[in-house]
């Protein structure tokens, strides 16, 4: 039986986030989707603290996107994605992965790599040769640096959207999934918005972090969360592999700033309209009659 398409995408976004971590990167998907920014990836440092080179990613799976130009392959996009991409504070990268094949492959998405099309389309070539792995990870983390300043607030304008899920409720636990015997252990989180921890999930994330303690893993993927734990359910309780931390959790103040410094950034200047004077109208038509322009030109 075919995979639906959102099996598909699924399959798509949890086999990059496996190569991205393989590789020592920080992966986190955004669970709503903005002008196609699936995901945002940070290279880690050998300590595993974020390096600074911070990346977002348009995920597309199926063998429906690898459209042969040449040898290589050939994405066509819409114009309100360039526009998107090309101004965005991150370095924005394609990525195609083939779920049958297991071909991953990777292309930046710049102004001079673009090919204008008919009515706002464009095309991007993505070389057959940049596939997602070691040896052009290199590639991918080149020249993308910042400081850790800028890197917290390029997650939170990322993070936007999840923020205001959040905000528009008191109360949430997350369930976070930890593989006790592997170098890999954090991977997967559930969102249960309510006062009910062991509610149906509303959000289900790939969050994937090798860190030693809970405390890393918040600090990495929910540093605008205030939380305390509710309950710990140990692997020889359930799975042998598989431990799950259920937390308690509320919007913190980094987070309520995020979304009133976001909706000042989108709000309007107050017009600026010259205000009419309160003349006497037998004045302004001496004004008139006499060409008068300004009353103070008036002699005493």
């Amino acid at each position: 039986m075919a995979k639906s398409t959102n099996q598909t995408e699924r399959a798509g976004v949890h086999a990059v986030g496996a190569i991205f971590t393989a590789l020592g990167w920080a992966f986190r998907e955004q669970p709503t989707s903005d002008f196609g920014i699936d995901a945002h990836a940070e290279k880690l440092n050998d300590d595993g603290l974020g390096g600074g080179k911070l990346i977002a990613l348009q995920i597309k799976s199926g063998s429906s996107y690898f459209k042969k130009r040449g040898e290589d392959y050939v994405y066509y996009g819409e114009d309100r994605h360039r526009e998107y991409w090309t101004n965005h504070s991150l370095p924005v990268f394609i990525v195609l992965h083939d779920p049958e094949t297991q071909l991953t492959l990777w292309q930046k998405v710049e102004q001079h790599l673009i090919e204008e099309g008919k009515d706002g389309r464009w095309s991007i070539t993505i070389p057959a040769k940049q596939q997602l792995d070691q040896a052009n990870e290199q590639y991918i983390a080149r020249g993308i640096a910042s400081d850790l300043g800028s890197i917290r607030r390029h997650r939170l304008t990322l993070d936007l959207p999840i923020i205001r899920q959040f905000a528009e409720h008191e109360m949430a636990y997350l369930h976070v999934e930890d593989w006790v015997n592997k170098s890999l252990n954090f991977r997967r989180t559930e969102v249960v918005f309510g006062d009910d921890p062991d509610g149906e999930p509303d959000l289900d994330l790939e969050t994937w972090l090798p860190a030693y303690t809970i405390d890393r893993f918040m600090a990495v993927h929910f540093p605008w969360l205030d939380w305390k734990e509710h309950e710990y359910v140990g692997a020889e309780h359930g799975s042998y592999e598989v431990a799950c931390w259920v937390l308690e959790v509320e919007l913190a103040n980094v987070g309520k700033a995020a979304l009133i410094l976001d909706d000042f950034y989108a709000s309007e200047l107050p017009p600026d309209e010259r205000p009419e004077l309160d003349v006497d109208p037998e004045l302004l038509a001496f004004l008139a009659e006499n060409d008068v322009d300004d009353p103070d030109d008036l002699e005493p």
